[in-house]
């Protein structure tokens, strides 16, 4: 019998500041879970072993019927992590369509503001303490041979181990992305279309209130560099250097806070769009083998997505230079660095939206190349319907 699998989540650079501590409680933790069930645990621990994609996907996908629990390790550097999201987002939801939320365990490990708040901006954070998390901002300092250590990891074990026995009796033998074709209720294609293009409204609506805050900071932006080189021509120095930065902080104050509020309802609507598209994609070939669709109206849908998802690329790829060279420019100046540090964290979120559709991407290649019919419709480089 293979082994079950365990999932450990958190940011390599945590661990390194805590000397390896979150790797050590991993292996506290299946160890302890191993004594109690007498059952061996596949550990994934360190991400730099898997890569990101279809085949980490598909593994996870082929045993989540026999995984013990994912744990995500919270902190600030963890929301701030693209790897980190995506392994919360995937397992998060997973768990929810298998009716198996309590394998997935988020534990605080270092205190984030935002987590205490009743509505949280980022949806990565309103989805974490949707399930049962644990408070370790206090046990993270206990010694590793202390009792207090030594019991808290064992009643995590046991907390597990009744979670994973309560799942054993209810999980679904079924993949999530299956379709139970005697089920009257089951959208069929023609739904799943509809139920995306409600979505996607709303998201490009997003999109362009988005845009046109950016296109406010970077007016602002730019007219502060002309400033400077103007003073800088005249030899002003650096007083008035920190002049012009502090009125920049006043101008971008306001569309950099609604940036913030906008990177957050971004992901969650792409979110929603990603849920409705994955299941089409996934659902389109055994369509189009039974018949149940023509080949015109698959191409159709393919072709309106992939002209979204090819128009967005290029300003998220833009997005994701901005999020690498503003950091840096935080640390320039007191006063701009609460907008510009808002600013970072709504990009992030918004650049995570390049690999959602990236997957599209590569999903609506696999259909072409199986479904020659639909590709020679798909030729035409303007969106059929």
């Amino acid at each position: 019998m293979a082994p079950i699998c365990g999932f450990w989540s958190y940011a390599h650079a945590d661990d390194t500041a805590e000397n390896g501590r979150i790797a050590q409680l991993a292996r506290d933790v299946v160890a302890q879970y191993e004594m109690i069930t007498g059952d061996s645990i596949d550990l994934f621990l360190d991400r730099d072993n898997l890569e990101w994609g279809d085949e980490w996907k598909q593994k996870i996908d082929s045993t989540l019927s026999s995984v013990a629990f994912f744990i995500a390790i919270l902190t600030p550097r963890y929301f701030q992590s693209k790897e980190c999201r995506r392994e919360l987002d995937f397992f998060a939801r997973r768990a929810t369509d298998l009716g198996v939320k309590d394998l997935v365990l988020p534990i605080l490990y270092v205190d984030i503001a935002a987590f205490r708040e009743d509505t949280p901006v980022d949806p990565y954070i309103s989805m974490a303490r949707s399930f049962q998390w644990e408070d370790w901002t206090d046990l993270r300092f206990a010694a590793a041979d202390s009792p207090e250590y030594r019991r808290t990891v064992a009643n995590l074990a046991a907390r597990l181990a009744d979670a994973n026995s309560a799942a054993e009796a209810t999980t679904p033998t079924v993949s999530p992305n299956d379709t139970d074709t005697d089920d009257d209720d089951a959208p069929g294609f023609v739904d799943l279309v509809a139920m995306a293009e409600e979505a996607l409204p709303r998201w490009t609506a997003n999109l362009t209130s988005i845009g046109d805050n950016i296109t406010l900071v970077s007016e602002a932006m730019n007219k502060a560099k002309e400033k400077i080189e103007e003073g800088n021509q005249q030899g002003r120095g650096m007083a008035a250097r920190i002049a012009v930065f502090q009125e920049l902080a006043e101008d971008i104050e306001s569309p950099t806070g609604d940036l913030e509020v906008l990177g957050g309802q971004f992901s969650k609507f792409l979110q929603d769009v990603d849920r409705g598209v994955s299941a089409l994609l996934e659902k389109i070939p055994e369509e189009l083998k039974s018949n149940d669709v023509t080949a015109s109206e698959v191409a159709s849908f393919l072709q309106s997505m992939k002209y979204l998802a090819d128009n967005s690329e290029e300003g998220l790829g833009m997005l994701e230079v901005m999020v690498q060279n503003i950091e840096p420019a935080e640390k320039n100046s007191r006063s701009l660095r609460r907008p510009l540090r808002n600013l970072r964290k709504a990009l992030t979120l918004i650049a995570d939206g390049r690999e959602v559709m990236r997957m599209w991407l590569k999903k609506i290649e696999t259909i072409k190349n199986d479904f020659p019919a639909v590709a020679a419709l798909m030729e035409d480089p303007a969106p059929h319907g």
